[in-house]
């Protein structure tokens, strides 16, 4: 008896060690992102309110979305382990109170050029290994 409980302990203890969440540093891993992600903050700053919706489609290596006020389009692509995304595209429409962020975003993604990839998080960091973007995987999301 005391061998199978010592069985079943070492069981859960091996397989509560395995559930631990994989990250990657690995910009070639953008690729085989898919879905929406939501985007907390910017810069450090807390930003979960403001709306911002991003799209990853890895196969086109294109990022899509919204910024609480207007939609955009970016490309990016990944050359010696460094990620680099074209200054995004979008619409022009003003939105009393929600630009400020908006202009703080079109300014920081060419800037992005490593990255932490998790189950759920998705980390954009500047050369120097600044954190810029924290993002996280919407649920009922591809």
């Amino acid at each position: 008896m005391k061998k199978l409980l010592f069985i079943l302990s070492l069981f859960l203890i091996v397989s509560c060690g395995n559930s631990e969440e994989k990250i990657s540093e690995d910009p070639a891993d953008l690729n085989s992102l898919n879905g929406d992600y939501e985007l907390l903050e910017m810069d450090g700053e807390d930003i979960s309110s403001e709306g911002f919706i991003l799209n990853f489609n890895g196969s086109e290596q294109r990022l899509s979305g919204k910024t609480g006020c207007n939609n955009f389009v970016t490309a990016y692509k990944i050359e010696d382990s460094i990620v680099k995304f074209n200054p995004p595209l979008g619409t022009k429409m003003y939105c009393e109170g929600q630009m400020e962020y908006e202009e703080i975003f079109n300014e920081v993604i060419p800037e992005i050029r490593n990255v932490k990839i998790s189950d759920k998080d998705l980390i954009f960091l500047s050369e120097e290994n600044q954190e810029l973007l924290n993002l996280q995987k919407k649920e009922n999301s591809e």
